[in-house]
């Protein structure tokens, strides 16, 4: 893609480059971490990995952990956004040959935009109500459970 990106004649809009640039690079490192993992755990033993489990705390900070397994997923977002940021860029200020042809080139990233938009919303709504339902069924799972703890500690004494 960067050789792609360099070959474009005549010489992209600055921004769109410097867009390009920026999200080809984050690919490469979203890329070496989703590959240095699976390396990286191919020593640990089914064991290794359930002692680890159980007593993470003594070997590793569990929020630097999330923060690794989730990096990809962010890198992959932030190379997305800056690849179309670049292409809209492009779009407005690249030589192609006619607004007709702006318009053959505006309408899938148009089109792909409005597809990411709407996945979003649609994905925080699931998630809104899901959450929702949760905090209805928790109160009185949780009151069942601080009744059930406060009656065997009564029993206890």
């Amino acid at each position: 893609m960067h050789a792609a990106i360099l070959a474009i004649s005549p010489r992209a809009p600055s921004l769109a480059f410097s867009l390009w640039l920026g999200g080809g690079t984050l690919s490469v490192c979203g890329l070496f971490t989703v590959q240095y993992f699976p390396i990286r755990a191919f020593s640990a033993t089914d064991e290794d990995v359930g002692f680890i489990v159980k007593h993470g705390n003594e070997f590793f900070n569990v929020a630097l952990l999330a923060t690794a397994i989730a990096s990809p997923v962010v890198i992959c977002l932030w190379a997305a956004v800056l690849f179309i940021a670049g292409m809209v860029d492009y779009i407005i200020e690249g030589d192609l040959g006619g607004f007709g042809y702006r318009v053959c080139a505006a309408v899938p990233v148009c089109f792909g935009i409005v597809t990411v938009i709407m996945t979003l919303i649609l994905g925080e709504t699931i998630d809104r109500r899901m959450r929702q339902k949760v905090a209805l069924l928790l109160p009185s799972r949780l009151d069942q459970s601080l009744t059930k703890s406060a009656v065997l500690s009564t029993r206890a004494v």
